[in-house]
């Protein structure tokens, strides 16, 4: 009996230490879980600031879109936001085109970026759809028709642009644009707090640097440490998303025959490129379109498909029907997903407006302004 009973406590005893020991163990792991997350939180968030306000990358614009998506869920006011390329990131000026509206308390934010097809954004559409816009400019020209799926010609800015959206992503900003991805450029899409964690790691030596070379810009007076941009949610933020920077002028600065020369001597070979000869359909560009027309008029939200004209000495080069495809597409989508377009390619606009052979400049911007801003205001007044 007392053997039993021995063996008994033994038991009890062995039974409580491994509950004990397993809750002990439970707990640890629990912590340190939890230190994990935070600080992979706070390295993503630095990494974020840093890339969005700094020259941590070659343009703070390019690690915007989603810090600005977020910020832009809690703006108190009617919201427009336009995404596409370097056509519309240098075509869009906010805070002219608010000043040019009848329709009060409404903000015009330029989220394109330089280098950017259909197919780079599409990532961005959960997080915009959560931001609950009124509006969203979509910039639809021929340079985002054509067929890039088996070239490795936008390999690189494709895992740099998916690598620091990914960065700055929340879990639940994944979306049915996960069945576009291209099987090589999975690994720059980070799915899980752990991944994008992995992703931040080369860029996070330097990011602190950058908190660092803030504090001293703030507290020690003979240093000194350049800012590009504002931290999100920082003053300005939302005025910087509103008119960005934009490029320095170039033909401006030329005369009529020097910039023609210029362009007749890129066209040369410039006309034969993709983003000269754009597809009908079925490119992997005309997919992601497809995807983000589909998502935002599902979601109620309006969308106006905007095309801006090239340098006048542009067009002298193309031959007729070559952008037979663009006009095809701008029209189909127009009619198909029932948006609104403003189809301005094929107009000839003063040599002064341009920056170049494809960027508005400063008088082009406020050409611009006037022409969109009638048209926002009867979309916004028509809802």
């Amino acid at each position: 009996m007392i053997k039993y009973l021995s063996w008994q406590f033994i038991l009890v005893f062995v039974s409580d230490f491994d509950s004990e020991f397993t809750s002990f163990v439970s707990s640890i792991v629990a912590l340190l879980c939890t230190m994990i997350f935070l600080h992979t939180s706070v390295v993503s968030t630095v990494v974020v600031d840093s890339i969005v306000s700094s020259n941590l990358v070659r343009s703070p614009t390019y690690g915007k879109t989603f810090p600005a998506l977020h910020s832009l869920e809690d703006y108190d006011g009617k919201k427009v936001i336009a995404i596409g390329s370097s056509i519309m990131q240098y075509s869009i000026d906010g805070n002219c085109i608010g000043e040019g509206m009848e329709t009060d308390d409404v903000s015009v934010f330029n989220l394109a970026v330089s280098g950017a097809n259909p197919y780079t954004e599409i990532l961005q559409i959960p997080a915009l759809i959560k931001a609950e816009p009124e509006l969203v400019i979509i910039d639809l020209g021929p340079n985002g028709l054509w067929e890039f799926y088996e070239s490795e010609s936008l390999d690189e800015y494709i895992q740099f642009r998916f690598t620091i959206n990914s960065i700055a992503m929340e879990n639940d900003d994944i979306g049915e644009w996960t069945e576009l991805i291209r099987e090589r450029d999975k690994q720059w899409i980070a799915m899980t707090d752990l991944e994008r964690f992995e992703l931040t790691q080369q860029y996070s030596h330097r990011a602190f640097e950058n908190v660092l070379l803030d504090y001293s810009d703030e507290h020690i007076e003979y240093i000194e440490h350049k800012k590009y941009a504002p931290k999100p949610n920082q003053d300005g933020w939302y005025d910087y998303l509103r008119t960005p920077n934009f490029l320095a002028p170039k033909y401006e600065l030329l005369n009529d025959s020097q910039a023609k020369q210029l362009i007749d001597e890129n066209m040369t070979k410039k006309k034969y490129a993709g983003v000269y000869n754009p597809n009908f359909n079925g490119t992997l560009n005309h997919l992601a379109y497809e995807y983000m027309l589909s998502e935002l008029t599902n979601a109620n939200i309006e969308v106006l498909l905007v095309a801006a004209p090239h340098h006048p000495y542009v067009y002298p080069h193309l031959d007729e029907g070559q952008m037979d495809g663009f006009n095809h597409t701008i029209d189909y989508y127009t009619d198909y997903y029932d948006v609104s377009k403003l189809n301005m390619y094929w107009e000839t606009w003063d040599n002064s407006m341009f920056r170049d052979r494809n960027h508005l400049g400063h008088n082009g911007r406020e050409y611009y302004c006037e022409r969109i801003a009638p048209v926002i205001d009867e979309i916004i007044q028509a809802e």
